[in-house]
Parts: C-alpha cells; structure tokens; sequence
C-alpha cells in the first residue's frame, strides 16, 4: 500500500513540476517579441528598449542568486554559532578540569599535613 502512496506522489510531483515548466515556458514564449525600456541602477540606457524575456531570465537568474546567497550566509551563521558553542564547551571543561586539579592538588596537601600530623604525634606519645 505505501508503494502505490509513494507512487502516486513522485507522479503527481512531476505533473506539478511539468505544469510549472509548461507555464513559465509558455509566458516567455508569448512575450518574445515584446520589449520594454528599463532603468536599472545607471546600468542600461533607457533609449534602447530590452526584450521582455531576457528581462524576465535576468530577474530569475537574479533572484535564484540572490536566494543562494542568502542560504549561503544563513549556513555560515549557523556555523558561527556552532563554533562559538563548541569554543564555550571547550573553554567550561578546561576550567573543570583546572578546578578538579586544583582539588585534588589541595586534598593530598592535607592528606600529607594529616599523615605528617599523626607521624609527629605518634612520636611524640612515645617520647612521653
């Protein structure tokens, strides 16, 4: 059963794909002998007139860039998170490591005083 679910969607997908394709090529196809005068940022001259369709296949070339771009940053955000993280991680162990160190450092201090304490007062309960 779930063969035939997963069948039925891969062909309603490519059904959907294929009328977008269908409809996109059939816009450009209507307005290729259109043209239109663009202003652009100082980059193209607004005497000479640009045809529609290489007008609509920059703005999705554009857009498609723009969209990567912004995937790109969002990846590398979240990596820069991930690192900053991982730099605390590290930087909180270090610390506990410093910390159990120092403890056991400090317990064999006293366990040396407290054997070196005993050894003294066993010497000197034989003296007396």
């Amino acid at each position: 059963m779930t063969l035939a679910i997963k069948r039925l969607t891969v062909y309603l997908r490519t059904i959907a794909v294929a009328l977008v394709v269908g409809a996109v090529g059939l816009v450009l196809f209507e307005n290729r002998a259109n043209s239109v005068e663009v202003w652009f940022f100082g980059l193209t001259d607004e005497s000479n007139k640009v045809n529609v369709v290489w007008l609509m296949l920059s703005t999705a070339l554009g857009t498609l860039t723009a969209w990567r771009i912004v995937w790109f940053a969002r990846g590398l955000w979240r990596d820069l998170r991930e690192v900053a993280r991982q730099k605390a991680i590290e930087e909180a162990t270090k610390l506990q490591e410093s910390r159990a160190a120092e403890l056991e450092e400090r317990e064999r201090r006293i366990e040396e005083k407290l054997k070196h304490a005993a050894a003294s007062d066993g010497e000197s309960g034989k003296k007396e």
